[in-house]
């Protein structure tokens, strides 16, 4: 799987990286027919209460394209948000995944 990963205001922030390292690995356990994965992540952004991470996910697998953009607030602790928005990016990707992977007699390492 080919990996494109673009960090945008993430300066300083060591763990953003190994979170993000976490995420592939689990979609290569999930689909090992996945062509390339585009991953964007943005670092908390605005001001106050309105300081938002924003992952953008765009998977090309048999030809298709899964696209995942999800946002969360900051909060008091920006890895552990950080964090739990991958693994929601994740369980939306694995669901997109498993349905394309249906029409594709079941593909996906796990899927079959």
């Amino acid at each position: 799987m080919h990996t494109f990963l673009t960090l945008t205001s993430v300066d300083g922030l060591w763990y953003v990286e190994r979170e993000v390292s976490g995420l592939i690995s689990a979609l290569r356990r999930h689909c090992d027919a996945i062509h390339s994965c585009d991953i964007s992540v943005e670092g908390p952004a605005g001001i106050g209460a309105k300081r938002c991470w924003h992952v953008e996910l765009r998977i090309h697998v048999f030809g298709e394209i899964a696209r995942i953009s999800m946002r969360a607030p900051e909060g008091l602790d920006p890895q552990q948000a950080l964090a739990r928005l991958l693994a929601d990016v994740c369980s939306q990707a694995v669901k997109q995944l498993t349905h394309i992977s249906a029409q594709h007699d079941n593909c996906c390492a796990l899927c079959a």
